[in-house]
């Protein structure tokens, strides 16, 4: 019978207590075997967790919530036009269809 792991959700919560954990000097090995967790994921969530506190400290320029709304927006918008461009593509080529 072979085993297999289940993938447990783990809290943006709890993955702060364990960067915080891993900040003040306890082993990533240790924090990993304690929670059964890969110290691939421990670093991963230490690298966007500083990544974010940096982000937080400047004092210049949008707010993350902002960037990414700005981006979803613009890819809204993006999409927009190809769609409307594959619309006018296709209502051309349906009149050609109709002349033939």
């Amino acid at each position: 019978m072979s085993t297999v792991q289940t993938m447990k959700r783990i809290s943006a919560r709890k993955k702060e207590e364990i960067v915080l954990r891993l900040l003040q000097g306890e082993s990533i090995e240790t924090l990993s075997r304690e929670l059964k967790v890969s110290v691939g994921d421990i670093e991963n969530w230490k690298r966007r967790f500083l990544i974010g506190a940096r982000e937080g400290l400047k004092t210049h320029g949008k707010e993350p919530i902002e960037k990414e709304l700005e981006l979803a927006k613009k890819t809204i918008g993006e999409l927009t036009m190809e769609l409307n461009l594959y619309k006018k593509k296709r209502i051309s080529y349906n009149r050609e269809e109709v002349i033939y």
